[in-house]
C-alpha cells in the first residue's frame, strides 16, 4: 500500500471508530475544494473528509514533512446548530472534540506519528450562505518516508504523439506539440464494458 493512501486510511479508520454512525460519509479527497465539492459534502453531512495536502523536504533525503487535513462538515437550518448540532445531528465542536485528541499522536505503522497543528474555521462567509459550516483539523507527519520505487512492470504504456507545425507554410516548423497519450481503454469507452457479464 502507498504511504500517503496508508496514512488517509488510518485517519479514517481513527475517525469511524470514535464517530461510529454519527456521519453519513467519511473518505478521502484531493485537497483543493471547490464550490461543487462544498455543496456536494452539504448534502452528505456530517460528514468527513481526509486529504494529503503536500510536503516539505525533511531533515534526512528520503524523507519528507507531509501535511494532512480532515476535513468536518456540518450543517442546520440556524448556525448556531452547525456548531453545536442539533437533536438529530453532531455539530462542528463535537466532532472537533471527539476527533482532535485521536488524531494527535495517531501512529501510522511503519511510517510516523501525526501531529495536530491547529484547528481551522474554513469557508466561513460561502459556508453561511451555503448553510453549513466546515473545519479543518490539519495535521503533519514529520519524517514522512517517501523511498519511491516504481514497479515499471504494473504501469500501462504511453504512446508520444509529435507534430509540427508550418505555419507560414516556408518549409521550417512554427510550432511543435508533443503528448502521452494513454493506451488502456477509457473509463468513457462505452464500446468495452466494464460490467461483469453477469450483471
Amino acid at each position: 500500500m502507498a504511504i500517503i493512501q496508508a496514512v488517509e486510511e488510518a485517519m479514517i479508520a481513527a475517525a469511524g471508530g470514535a464517530l461510529g454512525n454519527t456521519v453519513r460519509e467519511m473518505e478521502s479527497i484531493p485537497g483543493g475544494w471547490t464550490l461543487d465539492m462544498l455543496k456536494r459534502a452539504l448534502q452528505r453531512s456530517p460528514s468527513v473528509y481526509v486529504a494529503f495536502l503536500g510536503a516539505k523536504r525533511g531533515v534526512n533525503d528520503g524523507y519528507h514533512d507531509g501535511s494532512f487535513a480532515m476535513y468536518l462538515v456540518t450543517k442546520a437550518p440556524l448556525e448556531p446548530g452547525r456548531r453545536r448540532g442539533t437533536p438529530r445531528e453532531i455539530g462542528a465542536y463535537d466532532l472537533i472534540e471527539t476527533l482532535a485528541p485521536r488524531l494527535d499522536g495517531l501512529t501510522v505503522a511503519d511510517v510516523g506519528t501525526l501531529k495536530l497543528q491547529r484547528i481551522d474555521n474554513l469557508f466561513r462567509d460561502a459556508m453561511f450562505d451555503l448553510g453549513g459550516a466546515v473545519y479543518g483539523l490539519m495535521c503533519e507527519l514529520p519524517n514522512m518516508p517517501l523511498p519511491y520505487e516504481a514497479d515499471e512492470s504494473a504501469l500501462a504504456d504511453f504512446i508520444t504523439f509529435h507534430a509540427d507545425y508550418d505555419i507560414n507554410q516556408d518549409g521550417e516548423a512554427d510550432a511543435a506539440d508533443t503528448c502521452l497519450l494513454y493506451t488502456s481503454p477509457s473509463p468513457r469507452d462505452r464500446t468495452r464494458s466494464r460490467m461483469p457479464s453477469s450483471a
